[in-house]
C-alpha cells in the first residue's frame, strides 16, 4: 500500500477512507462504517452498520446518507474528493452475491487481500469469467 493512499467508500463510492477494507473506518460523505462483513455479505444487516450495504447504498441516493438518522454527521464532497471511476451501485442481475449461511463460521474464508471484495472492479474474488 502506497503512502497516502485512500480507498474507496463502498456504499458512496467517494475515495475518502485512509485504510483498506476491514479498518472500520467511517465515511465522512455519507457515514458508512467500513465492515468487511458487510462488504462481502451484501445483504446483511447489523454488523458496523444497522442496514445492509444494499440498503446504505439505496438510501445514499435517495437521502445523501446511508442512515437518515445520521445526517447531521456528514458533509458533502469537497471539490477535490472525487470517486473511484468504476465504482457503481450493487446490481444483483450482474454481481455474484454471497449470502451467509447461518452456523458457518466464515473466519478464514476471506481473501487474502480484503480489496478483492470490491464487487465493482474486476479483481472482485467471485467474479466469474468467461
Amino acid at each position: 500500500m502506497a503512502e497516502n493512499e485512500v480507498y474507496p467508500c463502498p456504499c458512496c463510492g467517494y475515495l475518502v477512507l485512509s485504510e483498506p477494507p476491514g479498518s472500520y473506518d467511517i465515511c465522512p460523505i455519507c457515514f458508512w462504517e467500513d465492515d468487511v462483513s458487510q462488504l462481502r455479505f451484501m445483504r446483511i444487516q447489523g454488523g458496523a452498520n444497522q442496514v445492509s450495504l444494499i440498503e446504505g447504498q439505496k438510501n445514499y441516493m435517495a437521502f445523501g446518507v446511508c442512515e437518515q438518522h445520521v445526517k447531521p454527521h456528514v458533509r458533502s464532497p469537497r471539490s477535490d474528493e472525487t470517486k473511484e471511476s468504476d465504482w457503481r451501485p450493487i446490481d444483483p442481475d450482474i454481481d455474484n452475491i454471497e449470502d451467509s449461511i447461518p452456523g458457518i463460521d466464515y473466519g478464514t474464508s476471506y481473501p487474502e487481500d480484503y480489496r478483492r471484495l470490491y464487487y465493482w472492479r474486476n479483481t472482485y474474488w467471485r467474479r466469474s469469467t468467461p
